[in-house]
């Protein structure tokens, strides 16, 4: 089975709005795939989403910044382990998720974000867009 790491943006999409993302959730709640996170990704995506301009988009799905969380973790393998260092000079918050696919031995790692997607690849780990890996599953 195709393990996958998520960005932050490609998870909270899945949750709040119809499109890719949100037929990767569905791919993966019908295990079609596998899901790997970490406390970092966690933490960061709860972070997000408890921002105010997400208060609207919650209202609107139902959706409580808690009830994503626990259905992220409910989808999802928790990896630990080294973290990844120096390969995203940009933006290097971006490396939980190499990281965490490094640590999971994660085919693919699913972004939108250019910092992680001009990558392309790492130690045989594919970075690829949302689009891209509904295509292969």
């Amino acid at each position: 089975m195709i393990k996958l790491v998520l960005d932050t943006n490609t998870l909270i999409s899945g949750f709040f709005w119809e499109g890719n993302e949100a037929e990767l959730i569905r791919k993966i709640e019908n295990n079609k795939a596998q899901l790997f996170i970490s406390n970092e990704i966690i933490d960061e995506v709860e972070s997000v989403i408890k921002r105010p301009k997400f208060r609207l988009v919650l209202e609107k799905t139902s959706q409580t910044p808690e009830q994503i969380i626990s259905k992220i973790i409910s989808l999802s393998h928790f990896v630990t382990g080294p973290k990844v260092k120096d390969t995203i000079k940009d933006d290097p918050s971006d490396e939980k998720f190499i990281s965490c696919a490094v640590n999971a031995k994660a085919d693919y790692i699913i972004s939108g974000d250019n910092h992680l997607l001009n990558i392309k690849n790492y130690n045989s780990i594919k970075i690829i867009r949302t689009y891209e890996i509904l295509e292969l599953i």
